[in-house]
């Protein structure tokens, strides 16, 4: 029942997030200037009707990727039983899933982030500026480090709240083998699980933006 009440704030979180975004960010008049840049009007206007048809589809989505990610991460995390590990037989899969649904407000908090800093800050953006940023990462450095569109992906990766995501991972499976191992352990244990399935993931998604472009 836990997972589930954390699971339910954390969607109400996202789509506070997606309707801030719509509303105030990524707006109907932002995504024109950009599309009319490259795209006939005929164009630009079919495309803004579809999403005026298609709007609620973000909402409906939004649960459903956020449940198989936390599914996902909490699956990386139960191979620390295949370990050695101190009352690891006494952590249930459902742990892992809540582990890794509380670590999700991190990047809540990032989303806000992003709202604050377009709605408040830096309000002269533009659509080009949207798709390449993200809170306190190398992805928005990218101009200095390297243009290719496949690099995109690990870049966003690099960034404080992905850290910061690691360092509560770590901290909350330190806690679930009741504080028996050493931080530095506990973080190194989330490197061979969690970790290497980040790893894989970027790589897909750079395999699959390699394809595309060639």
């Amino acid at each position: 029942m836990k997972n589930f009440s954390v699971y339910m704030m954390v969607i109400l979180l996202y789509i506070l997030l997606i309707y801030l975004d719509k509303s105030f960010i990524t707006t109907n008049s932002k995504i024109i200037d950009f599309l009319t840049k490259d795209y006939p009007s005929e164009v630009v206007q079919n495309y803004m009707e579809s999403q005026k048809k298609w709007w609620w589809l973000n909402y409906v989505v939004t649960p459903l990727l956020i449940g198989i990610k936390a599914l996902l991460i909490a699956f990386c995390l139960n191979f620390l039983k295949l370990l050695d590990l101190p009352k690891i037989e006494e952590i249930k899969f459902s742990d892992f899933v809540f582990l890794a649904l509380v670590a999700e407000f991190i990047f809540i908090i990032a989303g806000f982030y992003k709202f604050v800093n377009f709605h408040w800050i830096n309000t002269d953006y533009t659509m080009e500026n949207l798709q390449t940023y993200y809170p306190i990462s190398l992805l928005n450095l990218r101009e200095y480090i390297s243009t290719e569109k496949w690099l995109s992906y690990p870049l966003q990766l690099v960034n404080l709240f992905e850290l910061f995501y690691w360092i509560f991972l770590a901290w909350g499976v330190r806690e679930l083998l009741d504080e028996k191992i050493s931080y530095i352990k506990s973080f190194g244990l989330i490197s061979l699980t969690y970790g290497i399935g980040l790893l894989l993931w970027a790589g897909t998604v750079c395999f699959l933006i390699l394809n595309a472009q060639y």
